[in-house]
């Protein structure tokens, strides 16, 4: 180790034009290697070997081993990310750093370019092979149309196919205040049973029928009713009982 060049350390050691100090440069070299020659240095080894004295072994490591690649690349993925409509994390599986309020918006940017594309084109792909088969099952009449159908299913071809499609659902970043967010728009007003359960990737109507099936074992097994279940139950009871105080009022 010197921070001297080749030809400058090379003269501080040998001296200027002297054969003398060759010489015994020449020597100590030769003697070094035929030290390392009855022990070579194997680094694959598992065992440490003896080094000449005044002999050091350094494991060189990079100075800098990023050297701006990882900023380099952020910034490309960004901008294939904003090109393609999908969120950066999304793209580079990156989800570091990202608070509940970050993951939520770039979760959102990135579901409503889904659903734009769901709804252009798998929608679209998927409506028109039911048509086909509507209409196959009408001519086979396999399905009647009702009687007082002012259009026939000719006239009225995308009436008759019109329907929505249920995809896979949207990731829950945090199930407690999704679920939460859900209720609280149902109750309000401002959704339907029939949308927030889309929005998971579920038909509300098998849902429903599900609820049933399940609150008519449990009672036939002698179990108790979930908790939604049993609040509803004492909150219909509560309605028919003043009704019927109502009616008799009236009466």
């Amino acid at each position: 180790e010197s921070e001297l060049d080749t030809q400058s350390a090379m003269d501080f050691i040998l001296g200027a034009n002297s054969q003398e100090q060759r010489e015994r440069l020449t020597g100590w070299i030769g003697e070094i290697a035929a030290y390392y020659a009855a022990a070579p240095v194997r680094l694959g080894g598992a065992k440490v070997p003896h080094l000449m004295p005044g002999d050091s072994l350094n494991l060189q490591t990079a100075q800098d081993t990023d050297n701006g690649y990882s900023v380099f690349e952020q910034s490309l993925l960004r901008y294939i990310a904003a090109g393609l409509g999908v969120s950066y994390e999304q793209l580079s599986r990156n989800y570091a750093q990202m608070s509940y309020s970050t993951a939520r918006a770039s979760a959102n940017e990135s579901w409503a370019y889904f659903m734009g594309r769901r709804k252009f084109v798998a929608s679209r792909q998927a409506s028109q092979m039911f048509l086909c088969w509507l209409e196959e099952a009408i001519v086979r009449r396999v399905v009647t149309l009702p009687s007082k159908a002012r259009f026939s299913f000719q006239e009225a071809r995308s009436a008759w196919g019109n329907c929505d499609w249920i995809g896979s659902g949207r990731m829950a970043i945090d199930g407690l205040k999704e679920v939460q967010e859900a209720v609280m728009l149902i109750e309000a007003g401002l959704s339907t049973y029939e949308k927030e359960c889309a929005k998971r990737g579920d038909d509300y109507q098998e849902i429903f029928a599900q609820q049933v099936r399940e609150t008519m074992e449990r009672r036939a097994a002698g179990l108790k009713p979930p908790a939604w279940a049993a609040a509803a139950f004492e909150s219909g009871l509560r309605q028919s009982t003043e009704e019927e105080k109502s009616d008799s009022r009236a009466a």
